[in-house]
């Protein structure tokens, strides 16, 4: 029988240890170009912006309670480019560039109270020759001491910027690199003693005392967690740091140094980097495996992390990476979140509501936050998790995990439960030491996946499922399988933050450029004369719905007008955290399907460098994956050098090279290329270079991209416009969403990688017995199929009761193409239904075609 014991003894609470066991919950991290599209949302949808905010920061129970920014470095750090706050050693520090320092702002609007904090990724281009050695296996000894102060000024100046900016001042800072493998020890008590000391160079009625208060946080270490061990070694350290952070392990070091910190010294000790749950629980719930809404990376498994990670190493702070997915889907990490917002021109944004509740099972239910704000406390002696995994859930599920959070005085508690295994588990709790609770009845709210087929995915979420009351002293709570519960005192029956509803987008989404009348999907001339006066300054000069991921693109004043400027030169390229290619944006809709791009643009002839052939620039169709941030992710990819030199490339590699004679590389010249079906062309000034048909595995959807060498390249105008016979994809839908109805047996998988949609695929194998398939309704001209395809299969399509083919043959193809495109049919409403009549078969999405 799962049964387990354990004692709440008021006597047993610390409240001498600071805030090294204050309950902290939640915070964001915005990163790597992870909050980006945000800046989008503020200004086309200024309603769909603040309920995003209000979900995370807001209310009486607020979810988050720090924010924490790392600065970026112009260039791409895993998910996209973060642009710098300093281009230069005398440039003023610009904290408008990015969405980071301005989301801190809009997020303490909503809560004045949240605490915030700051890193690096890499180092900026000016930073570079003196940082270099900071990526060697002894940083700390071969980064030389002249290099402190020009790093230091660099974080002196953001946090000024952002303080006369929008009036805040940041709460921790880790001076190191993130997830450094060698913490630079020397340098962090360097920082921090320059930090405590400093007196000068401040702007008039800037707190300097407040500045020198700041708290050093390190090492952001990832996985290695020998920067505990430096701590416990080293007194001076210990002084001058005062809270520790690692990522993505909940388990301590061999020799317990965080929970030594914690315990004995009274440090902070944080889970400073986390996933958010990876494929949304609404798709979970029909898996194959019956684990509901729980499983390998849900919210399930991340609520344990928060448990198991105190347990272990003592993090009273579980930071989301990200909590916001507002970059556009198929870079690296996508589908991770609690709220995606990649749809700006609609408003449209989508909220993981299993995997919020999951974490509201914690923050509804005790005070997050610091000592000074009377946040409840973790009892330590009652809490405990005993699933196997450093980090992801993946062995003794069924094993006991919980947690309990008392308030100081001691007048009330609650207990969150995480049982992610196929048995129910039941708690045996004995309650001592507490005359103010020992009567007081216990709600059990509850969150679990549906109870029978067809019903809605959240249809028992944070039920108030019980409330029992203690029999001498004794309390008894059963948790069901795959379900996260908390037993509480606290009376929130009627609270209507914490009884359950469903939380969704205020608009309704659409494509990009579809209600067009000119058949013009997209086009920017950069004047923004639509807008307020401070549209550009107030987001760093950013482009509209633009998302860079290599060098920083930024609209720029010319004599005559506007233009969107790559700004990174080769000598101002950063040093990377890890790597990163040529400059490149994103922008657009995956929707768009057959689409010409027309782009007037001018290249740079001032920056001299080596070669000809890195002076380019290039236009990217159809991208839909974009794992490194290349421009070659796009599969499609027109690129004009100075030289001349034109290439067409198809899935990363050359099918056909030109040459284009006399190219003027002091004029401005009118560039398109355009995809209908699976033909593609492309003009220079009106010559045609390329007239090429894909035969090979064609790609028929997804958004564009813009690339050039690290040149000032200047764009002056740049339109999209739908193709001859345009069929625009209205709606995607995912393989495991309700829309699909599956027959016969399918695998549905889910916690995949990135490169599928929402981490999900579904696969069949023809059986004559038992035939599996799927079938949908719709409302469009026609519909395709996306999915890997890496065997032979075959397919029945019948539309509207018809054979349209009997052993159709789906194209193999890679991760987010369509395998089979269906069009012609008449406007209107239709049923479809596939069956798989031979070989093995994957679904991973299906579009409706407008």
């Amino acid at each position: 029988m799962n049964q387990t014991s354990f004692v709440i003894d008021g006597e047993q609470l610390d409240l001498n240890a600071k805030d090294a066991n204050t309950f902290k919950g939640f915070g964001y991290l915005s990163c790597n170009n992870s909050s980006r599209l945000l800046l989008d949302y503020k200004w086309e949808h200024r309603d769909s912006y603040d309920q995003i905010l209000q979900i995370l920061f807001g209310g009486k129970h607020p979810l988050m309670r720090m924010l924490k920014v790392e600065m970026g470095d112009d260039a791409n750090t895993s998910s996209g480019t973060e642009p710098a706050t300093m281009r230069s050693a005398s440039e003023t520090a610009n904290v408008n560039r990015g969405a980071g320092f301005q989301l801190i702002a809009d997020a303490k609007k909503i809560q004045p109270t949240l605490k915030t904090a700051i890193l690096r990724w890499g180092e900026p281009g000016w930073l570079r020759k003196d940082w270099f050695d900071a990526k060697s296996a002894d940083p700390d000894g071969d980064v030389p001491e002249t290099a402190y102060e020009p790093m230091y000024r660099w974080y002196k100046q953001t946090i000024i910027s952002a303080y006369q900016t929008y009036g805040y001042l940041i709460d921790y800072i880790d001076p190191d690199r993130n997830e450094t493998k060698h913490p630079m020890v020397k340098w962090i008590k360097w920082f921090a003693d320059r930090l405590a000391n400093d007196q000068s160079g401040f702007p008039n009625d800037f707190p300097i005392s407040r500045y020198q208060q700041i708290k050093i946080i390190a090492a952001d270490q990832n996985y290695e967690r020998d920067f505990g061990d430096m701590m416990i070694a080293d007194a001076d350290l210990r002084e001058r740091v005062e809270a520790l952070g690692f990522h993505y392990n909940t388990d301590d070091g061999e020799k317990q140094p965080f929970t030594k910190l914690a315990d004995d010294y009274h440090h902070e000790v944080w889970y400073s980097e986390g996933i958010a749950p990876m494929t949304m629980g609404k798709y979970r719930v029909r898996a194959s495996n019956g684990d509901g809404i729980g499983g390998r990376q849900s919210g399930l498994d991340v609520a344990n992390r928060l448990i198991k990670s105190y347990v272990k190493s003592r993090r009273s702070l579980y930071i989301f990476q990200p909590a916001v997915s507002a970059y556009y889907t198929g870079v690296n990490y996508s589908h991770k979140e609690l709220i995606n917002a990649c749809r700006p021109w609609s408003g449209y944004y989508e909220v993981d509501n299993v995997g919020l509740q999951c974490m509201k099972h914690f923050t509804d239910f005790a005070k997050a936050g610091w000592e000074d704000e009377g946040a409840w406390r973790y009892l330590t002696s009652a809490c405990d998790s005993q699933v196997g995994g450093t980090e992801n859930l993946d062995h003794n599920r069924q094993a006991p995990s919980y947690m309990t959070l008392m308030a100081p005085d001691k007048a009330n508690y609650s207990v969150i439960f995480d049982n992610d295994s196929p048995e129910a588990r039941t708690y045996q709790i004995q309650l001592k030491n507490l005359p103010a609770c020992e009567d007081k009845p216990v709600a059990v709210w509850q969150s679990v996946g549906p109870e029978h087929t067809g019903d809605a995915y959240d249809s028992r979420m944070k039920q108030l499922r019980q409330t029992v009351s203690p029999t001498d002293g004794l309390l008894k709570i059963i948790v069901a399988p795959h379900s996260i519960a908390t037993a509480t005192t606290l009376d929130l029956a009627d609270d209507p933050e914490v009884v359950y509803h469903r939380l969704e987008s205020p608009h309704e989404d659409h494509t990009l450029g579809i209600k067009s009348d000119d058949g013009v999907l997209y086009e920017d001339d950069f004047s923004y004369s639509g807008y307020p006066e401070n549209y550009l300054s107030s987001r760093g000069n950013t482009p509209r719905f633009t998302a860079d991921q290599g060098g920083a693109f930024e609209v720029v004043r010319t004599d005559e007008d506007n233009v969107m400027q790559q700004m990174i030169t080769e000598k101002q390229r950063a040093l990377d955290w890890e790597y990163s290619f040529a400059p490149n944006l994103t922008f657009g809709d995956d929707h768009w399907t057959d689409y010409e791009v027309a782009v007037s643009m001018k290249f740079d002839d001032q920056t001299q460098q080596n070669s000809p052939t890195g002076n380019y620039f290039g236009i990217g169709l159809r991208e839909m994956t974009d794992v490194k941030g290349r421009l070659e992710s796009a599969p499609y990819v027109f690129k004009v050098a100075i030289d001349g030199g034109c290439e067409l490339v198809k899935d990363d590699r050359i099918v056909a090279l030109e040459h284009v004679d006399g190219l003027d590389v002091s004029a401005t010249h009118q560039v398109t290329f355009a995809a209908e079906g699976n033909h593609l062309t492309a003009t220079f000034d009106g010559q045609l270079v390329f007239d090429y048909t894909d035969t090979d595995n064609p790609h028929y959807s997804g958004r564009v991209k813009i690339g050039s060498g690290y040149y000032h390249t200047q764009i002056k105008q740049l339109t999209v416009t739908q193709g001859k016979q345009p069929h625009l994809i209205e709606h995607r839908v995912d393989d495991l969403d309700s829309a699909v109805q599956y027959t016969g047996k399918w695998d549905h998988v889910c916690g995949l990688g990135n490169t599928k949609w929402n981490r999900t695929l579904s696969t069949a194998s023809a059986d004559q017995d038992n035939v599996p398939g799927f079938k949908f309704d719709f409302n469009g001209s026609g519909f395709s199929l996306i999915g890997v395809q890496d065997v032979a299969s075959h397919l029945k399509v019948t539309v509207d009761g018809a054979v349209r083919n009997w052993n159709l043959a789906p194209q193999v193809g890679a991760d987010r193409t369509e395998n089979i495109v269906v069009h012609g049919l008449s406007a209107g409403k239709h049923h479809v239904s596939i069956e798989v009549v031979g070989g093995r078969y994957t679904l991973d999405a299906v579009d409706f075609l407008k």
